[in-house]
């Protein structure tokens, strides 16, 4: 589940454009082309009717011109990553909305870097497409507390329940969901809120950096300073340790006790 990246190819040899379709299915991105086009006849009939694309891959030398007698012609706003044989034309190119300009023969790593680029430039677009659907899903089931989150994976939406989750942490000013697999997730929430939106009796917030999951330790034991160091079931690379201001009320939490 994840938005679709809409693209369409202007290039005028077949060869090159299944390639490029090829290359874009190898790198698992979502998309669906919209149209592939071979002249600039049949671009500026395209882009004059239809504005619901995301990404362009022009090549620059077309059957009856070049891409700037396209863009020239008519207005373009959209990102476009230009892939062409010829390196001369770069400087031209990033006139037009370029977010990046590959040289033939394109490579997959040159597909995806250019993808990333798309991606990073509508970050803010995005994470607050994540939110608002996040927060249907919470208006579709009314709960007391979170039951789910939605997070994104390799350019994907990816529903996560919390009976899933080993722990909630930050880390340089971001905060994280862990899998019981080990996969981190970055998410929209501080672990000030999570205490707000999680239910107390399955999660405890040990220290300022970390909250744990009941379900997950299977052994506490004393650590210096009168502080306790956790093990969970499904071992984490982090250190987990209950800080001394917070030994009293995790003992009372082990115990069911509120």
């Amino acid at each position: 589940m994840g938005r679709t990246l809409k693209i369409v190819i202007v290039e005028d040899e077949p060869i090159s454009s299944a390639y490029l379709k090829n290359l874009l299915k190898q790198i698992g991105v979502e998309h669906k082309v919209l149209a592939t086009l071979s002249s600039v006849a049949d671009a500026i009939a395209f882009f004059s009717k239809n504005k619901a694309y995301d990404l362009l891959f022009m090549d620059i030398h077309l059957g009856d011109g070049t891409c700037f007698d396209l863009l020239n012609t008519i207005n373009i706003d959209k990102p476009i990553v230009f892939c062409t044989t010829f390196d001369t034309y770069a400087i031209k190119a990033f006139r037009y909305n370029s977010i990046d300009y590959i040289l033939k023969p394109v490579k997959k790593e040159d597909v995806q870097a250019a993808v990333n680029k798309y991606w990073s430039m509508n970050k803010p677009e995005e994470d607050a497409y994540l939110m608002r659907m996040d927060q249907m899903l919470d208006s579709f089931v009314s709960p007391r507390y979170k039951k789910r989150f939605l997070v994104r994976k390799n350019n994907q939406l990816k529903l996560i329940d919390i009976n899933q989750v080993n722990c909630f942490f930050s880390e340089k000013g971001h905060s994280y969901l862990m899998e019981k697999s080990g996969t981190a997730h970055s998410i929209d929430f501080t672990l000030e809120k999570l205490e707000e939106v999680i239910d107390p009796h399955s999660f405890f917030r040990i220290n300022r950096k970390m909250m744990v999951s009941i379900d997950e330790i299977y052994l506490v034991e004393d650590y210096f300073n009168n502080r306790l160091k956790i093990k969970l079931h499904n071992r984490v690379p982090l250190e987990l340790v209950v800080s001394r201001n917070r030994v009293k009320d995790f003992k009372k939490w082990l115990k069911g006790v509120t």
